[in-house]
């Protein structure tokens, strides 16, 4: 099949453990569903983890990355750019009491490991908790944060990490 062809494909050419943990390639997605390299639909319940809850493909969303694109498509951190001072003042606008400045980040692994940089310069303070049960992320200190086996062939990680359990309420 073609997913097995391409499966084998991946496996001789990039690292085990590195993307696909499903055994089909996904080709095409809309809304909350999407289909493999066979035409196979399938739901997708992981899709909010990378992206958002309005689903794949919303022609809003499009409208408004093909309008970004045709202006600026990307410009690196310290480069000032419209658009990302309008965001910056409408999360000002609907953060609670004197919160008005965001650090804008690539992603949630960087945003992490600023996040922590940014906590041990204000407070002066050298650790950090994070939960047992958690994910934050694949470069250094966020997988260091990280509290599951992904974690595991990374440590011992990054200095100062303390851990805890989830809450347990009943």
């Amino acid at each position: 099949s073609k997913n097995e062809h391409l499966m084998a494909r991946k496996a001789a050419a990039t690292p085990r453990g590195v993307g696909v943990m499903g055994t089909f390639f996904a080709e095409r997605a809309q809304g909350a569903e999407l289909w493999d390299v066979q035409g196979q639909r399938y739901i997708d319940f992981a899709g909010g983890i990378a992206v958002m809850n309005v689903g794949h493909g919303h022609p809003k969303v499009i409208a408004a990355i093909k309008e970004q694109a045709e202006k600026l498509c990307t410009i690196g951190p310290p480069m000032a750019s419209e658009s990302r001072s309008t965001l910056g003042r409408l999360l000002a606008e609907v953060t609670p009491g004197d919160l008005a400045m965001s650090f804008f980040t690539n992603g949630g692994a960087e945003a992490n490991e600023n996040a922590i940089k940014l906590a041990r310069w204000y407070t002066g303070r050298h650790k950090i908790v994070a939960r047992y049960r958690s994910y934050h992320g694949a470069t250094h200190g966020a997988i260091t944060l990280t509290g599951d086996p992904r974690r595991w062939p990374a440590e011992p990680g990054m200095s100062g990490v303390v851990r805890m359990l989830d809450p347990y309420t009943y």
